[in-house]
């Protein structure tokens, strides 16, 4: 990485496997290919019977955690990939309307197969730092997670060894940590929520709960310091919401 050899995260990654395959860590008892199955077949057929489960069960409450920890796992995700790639406008990023759409497209038809939610998620950071940035990266990616349908066998013995995927990640990390650099630290109105939001990420395993910490105690910080009026109307009823999902429904 740090000579800018291309495609370094990957080489790295290869190197590790090898590493764990003769020293005895990696093994791949079921092979290396087998023919993709579902076995339970699509769990969701109809939409409406499935919002009637929910009204006959009293699920609201699960939804509602389900939804507010979905949006902002997303939009943290993808903010925080954005700026990486050096994609974001200003505070803004742009096209987000479209991205939001496609996120929840893909989670809503994933939900139907009985998978978790398949969201944009951190490790797309990965691949910007070898040096994806358009739309052509995407569909390049998604080509080939189809093709791994037949290698399943593989991608599950390598994925499960953490030592082959957490470097990458944490290189990716470091990178990342630049964005923090155009923090306002000399004011604790807007250093202290963006601490809270940076230290509750990791020590939660949730970018949800650590937006929902900022959420909260943004608001609460600006009232303090007298700077109420600064603070848009939708985030006092974001950390209302986030404070009784936090509260009374439980975190991520």
């Amino acid at each position: 990485m740090s000579l800018n050899v291309h495609g370094a995260l990957f080489i790295g990654m290869v190197i590790t496997a090898l590493i764990a395959f003769f020293t005895g860590q990696l093994e791949f008892k079921e092979g290396f290919v087998s023919l993709p199955s579902l076995p339970e077949g699509i769990l969701i057929t109809n939409p409406f019977s499935a919002i009637g489960d929910v009204i006959t069960h009293g699920l609201y409450t699960v939804v509602f955690s389900f939804l507010l920890v979905t949006i902002f796992d997303t939009t943290g995700t993808m903010i925080g990939v954005a700026q990486q790639a050096g994609l974001m406008r200003g505070n803004e990023l742009p096209k987000a309307r479209t991205a939001l759409l496609a996120d929840s497209a893909a989670t809503t038809v994933g939900a139907m197969f009985g998978t978790s939610p398949t969201s944009a998620y951190i490790e797309s950071s990965a691949g910007v730092a070898a040096g994806g940035r358009t739309g052509l990266t995407t569909l390049t990616v998604s080509i080939l997670f189809g093709f791994t349908l037949l290698f399943s066998p593989l991608i599950g013995a390598v994925s499960g060894i953490s030592a082959i995927t957490a470097p990458a990640l944490i290189i990716v990390g470091s990178l990342m940590m630049g964005a923090i650099s155009d923090i306002n630290w000399k004011e604790l109105d807007e250093a202290f929520p963006a601490f809270l939001v940076v230290i509750s990420m990791p020590l939660t395993s949730s970018i949800a709960t650590g937006i929902a910490l900022g959420f909260i105690s943004y608001p609460l910080m600006k009232i303090a310091k007298g700077k109420w009026k600064e603070v848009h109307p939708f985030v006092y009823i974001f950390a209302v919401l986030f404070f009784i999902q936090l509260a009374f429904i439980g975190g991520h």
